[in-house]
């Protein structure tokens, strides 16, 4: 019987790798034989885990809800300015261009959105209504500041941006990380300076 330290390890290792998956060739694209291939184990050592695909996949849309919300409270992000906490979000982006073949998680799993399970969807959709609510947010007391400028509601305004920031990492995968600093050039010229 596994010790809780090794399940533990074995279970991070599953959503790791599935994540890894996720980012690079979408949830459809991959199965438990690819993550049991890599990993060294039998199949049935994930189905332990998570006994279905769609187990795991509301497992890593989990974990990344949980950063979400953590890293949204850290007093490295919740003292800043509202600018400042826009550029926070902002270098999270950057650092997945960085990366060469990252993509933007909401943007992978939404382009397979059709073809995930229920409760997948709903994971998503709850993700994604989180982040946009945090970034109106900090829309609405930039403008309250004079900090931030835009014209429009706050939410269609960060619905707007993050769609931005997920298109600049899709176009940062087929050319090159300069074209996704461009974009968020753009974006900042025309949120931080006043019209």
């Amino acid at each position: 019987m596994p010790t809780p330290a090794t399940t533990f390890d074995t279970r991070t290792r599953i959503l790791n790798l599935a994540e890894e998956l996720l980012l690079a060739r979408g949830f459809n694209a991959f199965s438990y034989q690819h993550i049991a291939r890599e990993l060294a184990v039998k199949p049935a050592a994930i189905h332990y885990h998570y006994p279905s695909k769609e187990d795991l996949g509301v497992a890593v849309i989990r974990r990344q809800l949980a950063r979400l919300r953590k890293w949204r409270e850290l007093p490295r992000v919740t003292e800043l300015t509202p600018p400042q906490q826009f550029e926070a979000l902002v270098d999270v982006y950057l650092n997945r261009a960085a990366t060469g073949q990252q993509v933007c998680f909401f943007g992978a799993l939404a382009a397979e959105f059709q073809t995930l399970p229920p409760a997948m969807q709903q994971e998503l959709r709850t993700l994604n209504v989180e982040l946009t609510e945090w970034l109106a947010g900090v829309l609405t007391a930039g403008r309250a500041a004079a900090s931030l400028h835009y014209r429009g509601h706050p939410v269609s305004k960060a619905a707007q941006l993050l769609t931005t920031l997920a298109g600049a990492l899709q176009v940062a995968r087929v050319h090159d990380e300069q074209q996704c600093q461009r974009i968020v050039a753009q974006v900042r010229a025309e949120l931080l300076e006043p019209a």
